[in-house]
C-alpha cells in the first residue's frame, strides 16, 4: 500500500474518526482483502509513531468535549495516544503541518476522545474479512519498535503478555494468580530460553470467560504471536481462593503446552504455581459438576 492510498482511504473519515465516518473506512477495507488490511494497519502504526516522535507530548491541546472557559491541558498516556489518531484521522494535509511544526496542534480543538475509533474500524475490517477476531492489542496500540529497541539495550525485553476478559466479573484469586504465574514466567531465564525457539518476538496470550462456544487458537502475525482462547465463566463457581489459584496455573499450562505444539517449540518449564494454590477436592469437583448439570437443566427447561 502506497502513501496516497493509505491517505485516500483516510480521506473516507472527512477528517475526523467517530462512530458515524468509521464504518464507511470499515466497509472499505475489507473490501480490499486480508493483506491490504494489514497493510494499512502497518502504515497507520508508522504514521503514529512519527507523530510520538514529533515534540507534541506536553502542548496543551484542547478537546471539542471541554467545558466552556476551560484551560487546555497537556496530554499524556491514553488520551495522548488518541489525539495521535485524531492527527491522523484529519488528513495528510494536517499530519505534515503538525509534523513540521508540532506547537500547531493547539490551534485547535481536537474530537480525540473518540479516536481510536480508527484503530476500531481495522479490527472490524480484519474480522469480515477473515471471520476471525483481530488479534493481540488494536492497531496502532502496543510497543512500538523504538520502544522495544531502549528495552532489548537496557537488557530487559518483553515478549509475553496476559489479557483476560469476561462477561461477568472474574474473581480477583484467579485474576491475580494468572497475573503472578505469567509475571514469574515473564522474568525467568529458562522460559525466556524456551521462548528464543520461537520464530516471533512476542507472545500475547488472551482469555475470554463467556457462555459463548469455547475454542483455542494459536496464531502469527509478522513477528508476534498470539494464544487466543475462550471458556466458560461458570467454571470459577465453587471454588475457594486456593482453588482458584491453582485453576489459573493449570489453565496457563494447557496454554503453554498448545503454543509449544503449535509453534514446533521444546517442551515449555514447568509453570510455576502460587504458594496456597490448592488443587479441589475429588468431592468438591464432583460438587461442582453436579450442580453444572443442575444449572444446565434448569435452563434447558420449556
Amino acid at each position: 500500500m502506497t502513501e496516497g492510498e493509505f491517505w485516500s482511504l483516510i480521506d473516507l473519515l472527512g477528517g475526523v474518526a467517530n462512530p458515524r465516518t468509521t464504518p464507511a473506512l470499515a466497509e472499505s477495507l475489507a473490501r480490499q482483502g486480508q493483506v491490504r488490511i494489514e497493510e494499512f494497519d502497518d502504515m497507520l502504526a508508522e504514521n503514529l509513531q512519527r507523530l510520538a516522535s514529533a515534540p507534541v507530548s506536553g502542548i496543551p491541546v484542547r478537546d471539542v468535549n471541554d467545558p466552556s472557559g476551560a484551560h487546555p491541558m497537556p496530554l499524556v498516556g491514553d488520551a495522548l495516544d488518541n489525539l495521535y489518531f485524531a492527527v491522523v484521522a484529519a488528513g495528510s494535509s494536517r499530519f505534515r503541518q503538525i509534523l513540521k511544526h508540532p506547537g500547531q496542534v493547539a490551534d485547535c480543538a481536537w474530537d480525540f476522545s473518540e479516536s481510536d475509533r480508527l484503530a476500531e474500524a481495522v479490527s472490524a475490517a480484519y474480522e469480515i474479512t477473515t471471520g476471525q477476531p483481530w488479534l493481540g492489542p488494536l492497531p496502532g496500540f502496543g510497543m512500538d519498535e523504538r520502544e522495544k529497541a531502549t528495552a532489548v539495550a537496557t537488557g530487559y525485553a518483553p515478549w509475553l503478555g496476559l489479557a483476560l476478559h469476561a462477561e461477568n466479573d472474574i474473581p480477583a484469586a484467579y485474576f491475580d494468580a494468572a497475573g503472578a504465574v505469567v509475571n514469574a514466567i515473564h522474568h525467568d531465564p529458562k522460559w525466556r530460553t524456551w521462548w528464543s525457539s520461537a520464530e516471533q518476538r512476542d507472545l500475547d496470550i488472551e482469555i475470554e470467560y463467556t457462555s459463548q462456544a469455547e475454542y483455542s487458537r494459536v496464531s502469527t502475525r509478522k513477528r508476534r504471536a498470539w494464544a487466543s482462547f475462550r471458556t466458560s465463566g461458570s467454571r470459577f463457581r465453587g471454588l475457594n481462593k486456593g482453588g482458584l489459584a491453582y485453576l489459573a496455573a493449570t489453565d496457563l499450562e494447557a496454554i503453554f503446552t498448545l503454543v509449544s505444539t503449535s509453534l514446533s517449540l521444546p517442551t515449555p518449564p514447568q509453570v510455576p504455581r502460587p504458594a496456597h494454590a490448592t488443587p479441589p477436592t475429588r468431592q468438591g469437583a464432583a460438587t461442582r459438576a453436579r450442580l453444572e448439570e443442575l444449572r444446565r437443566r434448569r435452563h434447558e427447561r420449556p
